[in-house]
This record gives structure tokens, sequence and C-alpha cells, in this order.
């Protein structure tokens, strides 16, 4: 599961590719990374269906990696908005000093492009909702807590926010070796983060709203507001 979802983002994205080469693209991979928030949904159903074969071997339920509980919904969707402002500030800061590395600048490429209107609302609609809790459940909720078992917290906050953060460097696939450094450097600080609090308070929820509305918010400067300009 380490690195399942930086597969499913390769077999995804060549999937796309290869329709858009056939339909005469020129550069199929270039075309294809605007589709991310769209192909991105074959990645979080192929990840999703791996965790419920897992923790139907363990003997559990893939629910249980959320931990829900109604009677904290209230509280934790609040903590998810308390989180939004320390996890942006480490984003930016880690994307910025990427930047620097990288390009020499801390002025970097977007990760988004704009959509034709219908997809530029699924991709803000559905994307950003099923990829913050997908991707939670993964890192945080499975391979967190499970490696922090087999290792120890540091071991776990290491392994698993290295791998976290590599993932972006195929999602959206870009055959470009400064963008994919770019982009596997960024997360590091907020992936680190996002671990440290999901090991202190052990649920999904707070960490996922936060990760949907940032999510969302990059999606609709990236997407929905050149439509709208």
């Amino acid at each position: 599961m380490l690195f399942a979802r930086s597969i499913l983002a390769v077999l995804a994205g060549a999937f796309v590719a290869a329709v858009l080469a056939h339909r005469g693209s020129a550069a199929p991979w270039r075309d294809a990374a605007m589709w991310f928030p769209l192909y991105a949904t074959l990645i979080d159903t192929g990840c999703l269906a791996l965790l419920w074969v897992l923790m139907r071997r363990e003997g559990g339920r893939l629910t249980s990696l959320i931990a829900f509980d109604r009677t904290r919904l209230g509280r934790d969707v609040m903590l998810g908005l308390i989180l939004v402002a320390p996890s942006l500030l480490l984003i930016l800061g880690g994307v910025a000093l990427a930047g620097l590395v990288v390009y020499g600048s801390a002025a970097t490429p977007m990760t988004f492009d704009s959509l034709p209107l219908p997809a530029a609302i699924y991709a803000l609609a559905v994307f950003p909702l099923l990829w913050g809790f997908t991707e939670q459940m993964t890192y945080n909720g499975y391979l967190a807590s499970r490696i922090q078992v087999l290792g120890g917290t540091t071991v776990a906050v290491a392994i698993v926010a290295v791998v976290w953060s590599f993932q972006h460097a195929v999602m959206p696939v870009r055959l470009d070796a400064d963008y994919m450094l770019y982009r596997a450097l960024g997360p590091i600080p907020a992936s680190i983060f996002s671990i440290i609090v999901y090991l202190r308070i052990r649920r999904i929820v707070p960490l996922a709203v936060a990760h949907w509305l940032m999510d969302g918010a990059t999606v609709f400067i990236g997407s929905i507001w050149p439509l709208l300009r």
C-alpha cells in the first residue's frame, strides 16, 4: 500500500494519455495532466478496493479506518477547520522551498489547469471530498498506524511522509524531471504534520475535512476561477 497510489496514478494517467494519443494528441502525457482531477477518481477507486481487500484479510472493515464517531462529528469538523491554517502554511512553505531548490524561485507552476465547465464542476464537487478521505485513510488510517507498531513513531512518520510526498511527482504525470522533483519535495512538511496529528488524535475526519477544503480551494483557483474571469 505504500506505493499503491503512485502506481495507480501512473496507470490511470497512462490510460488517459493513451486515449488522447488515439484521438490524435501530439503530447498525450501533457494533455492528460489537465484531466487529473477527473481521472483521480480511478486512483481513489483502486486504492479503496485494495484497502477493502487488506482490511478483510485482517478481519476488519474498510469503514473502521475512518473511526467515525457521530457524537464527535461537530468537534471533528471544527478541528478540521482549525487544521487548515497550519496545514496551509506548511504546504505553502514547503512548495516555496521546493521551488527555490528546483527552480531558483518561490514562484512555481500551477498544479491544475482550466477545464471545460462540466469537468470543472465535477472536479470541484467530487474530487476533493473523495481524494481527501481516501488519502487520509491510506497513509494515516492504514499505513502510519501499522508501521508505528512495527518500527515506532519516528520510523512511521519518516517512511509514510516521504512516500506520501513522493506520490505527488506523478500526480499528474508530467515527463519533466524538474517538475517531478518539485512536486515530490513540496508536500514533505505538511505530510509530516498530518501524520503526527493523526498519530496523536487517531481520527481521520478532522484531517480529511482540512484536506477536502484545501484541495477544493486549489481546484477552484486552477479550474473554476479561469472560467469566471
